[in-house]
């Protein structure tokens, strides 16, 4: 019998091997179930029916070969996904009883992102820490000083201004430049 990591590269993988992968990942089914009950507040079926697509949305991506570097934090993004596909469907249909248009407006809201299984399209949290990493590391000295002060640190401008001997004023005018620095950086993440 052949070991499978769940890490190894979906290029790599025949067809039975997804089988394998297939079967190490069942482990997160109820854990998944869960989560959606829990945190969506789910009935046991509509979280069965989620997590279902999850499994059938993975067997078919594994098929194509579709690398997934995290397997689990794929299943839990991609159900999230049709978590709120769920829910804008019965949205449309008015299966839902509202309290009041305020609450059913909030719902509507929290489900507008809805973007089944395009694993391409998935930001990782590793991916995320990479990225923060590369940003924070091509900032010059004076910027990850205050970087790491007021983001990391928590500290105020009034602090940052004693440790760095300026004064309030320009500490803020610096935090501004600094962050829409980052923001720009992070936008041109967002482009790739």
């Amino acid at each position: 019998m052949r070991i499978l990591k769940l890490n190894q590269k979906p290029l790599q993988l025949k067809k039975d091997d997804v089988g394998y992968i297939m079967k190490d990942c069942e482990a997160y089914r109820e854990k998944l179930i869960m989560h959606c009950q829990l945190h969506f507040k789910l009935s046991y079926e509509d979280a069965c029916d989620c997590v279902q697509d999850t499994y059938v949305a993975l067997y078919e991506n594994l098929l194509r070969g579709i690398e997934i570097s995290n397997y689990k934090a794929w299943l839990y993004q991609v159900v999230v996904n049709y978590k709120n596909k769920m829910i804008r469907d019965k949205l449309k249909r008015n299966e839902y009883d509202f309290a009041s248009n305020e609450d059913k407006n909030t719902a509507i809201a929290n489900n507008l992102f809805y973007n089944p299984d395009y694993v391409e399209n998935m930001t990782t949290e590793e991916t995320i820490e990479k990225r923060a990493l590369k940003i924070i590391s091509s900032l010059n000295q004076e910027e990850q000083n205050l970087y790491i002060a007021y983001y990391l640190k928590h500290q105020s401008f009034a602090e940052i201004s004693k440790s760095l001997g300026l004064d309030a004023s320009t500490v803020g005018k610096r935090h501004a430049k600094l962050k829409k620095k980052i923001i720009k950086m992070i936008k041109e993440y967002e482009k790739d």
